[in-house]
């Protein structure tokens, strides 16, 4: 199996009438493609919860068949239903996905066996990389970094956790035992990247991927401060006004504004962008990339 490791933003699935618009998601590799090592489909940032199994699977196909083959492809099969997630995986798997993505169930109350025989199906079914999406706040169970830890020696395809959490001691504990981490909650970004992943698996390299791989570049080489610098101008101004909870339908709103996406329609429940916050994130971009303009003129100059 492949290793999961690298820069993988986390897509917001294109819609345009209700449906998957594949020009827009086609626009977004473009932009991206050539500064990141992959995407993450069809998880939260993707709305897969508000869409149905069979739709889910046609979004991955369609998504899947128009990405290089070189590309690590991660896709979302969480849901509340082990049959469904497990069909998912298949689906992915047979499809060119390099690994699946999977939170644990969020209706009913969980427990640590219980939440192990849900991975335990999946893994299973499935000959590709079983990435643990740790997301407290999506599934109100917080995972203990020791027991997955113990998961992962009896999951044979259980090796990557992607952590949406603050507990950042657990990337050392993961480490450690042999398991790769991804970061994956913008709001505390460069804490990851400054924690030592392995990877990512946000929104901001999917907006900024030639100023995010310039982060990536430097603190990979050492150079935290430098890093931080580059990520303070060219990459926050945006991550300050997008929002936490509205970061999806903030992302298509300005995916929209700068001619990546066609429309920035979400599903329901996610309510529309209002001008003003339009407003502000342009102006947010705008600045991120006069920052980005006059680093490159700088370094093109000093030769």
């Amino acid at each position: 199996m492949a290793p999961i490791r690298g820069i993988l933003p986390v897509i917001p699935t294109p819609m345009r009438d209700g449906e998957f618009d594949p020009e827009s998601f086609g626009a977004l590799l473009d932009h991206m493609s050539s500064d990141v090592d992959g995407f993450a489909l069809l998880g939260s940032t993707g709305e897969a919860p508000s869409m149905a199994v069979a739709e889910r699977m046609r979004i991955a196909e369609q998504a899947l068949e128009m990405t290089d083959a070189e590309q690590i492809v991660v896709v979302g099969v969480t849901t509340t239903s082990v049959r469904d997630a497990v069909e998912l995986a298949r689906h992915a798997e047979a499809h060119g996905a390099k690994g699946v993505l999977c939170a644990a169930p969020y209706y009913f109350e969980n427990s640590a066996a219980g939440v192990l025989e849900f991975l335990r199906e999946i893994d299973a079914a499935i000959g590709i990389e079983l990435v643990l999406y740790d997301n407290p706040a999506a599934t109100k169970t917080h995972l203990d970094a020791a027991e997955v830890v113990r998961w992962a020696s009896e999951l044979e395809h259980l090796r990557t956790v992607k952590l949406t959490d603050q507990a950042l001691e657990k990337v050392a504990i993961w480490q450690e035992a042999g398991l790769d981490v991804m970061g994956g909650d913008d709001p505390i970004n460069f804490r990851y990247l400054a924690a030592g992943v392995d990877g990512v698996m946000m929104i901001a390299p999917a907006i900024f991927p030639a100023a995010f791989a310039e982060v990536w570049r430097r603190i990979r080489d050492g150079g935290t401060e430098e890093a931080l610098a580059v990520f303070a101008r060219e990459v926050l101004p945006v991550l300050h006004v997008f929002g936490i909870g509205d970061e999806i339908a903030t992302t298509k709103a300005l995916l929209n504004e700068i001619g990546i996406f066609a429309s920035a329609e979400s599903r329901v429940p996610l309510m529309p962008v209002d001008p003003d916050r339009r407003a502000l994130l342009r102006a947010a971009y705008d600045l991120a990339g006069a920052a980005t303009a006059a680093r490159l003129e700088a370094e093109a100059r000093s030769g």
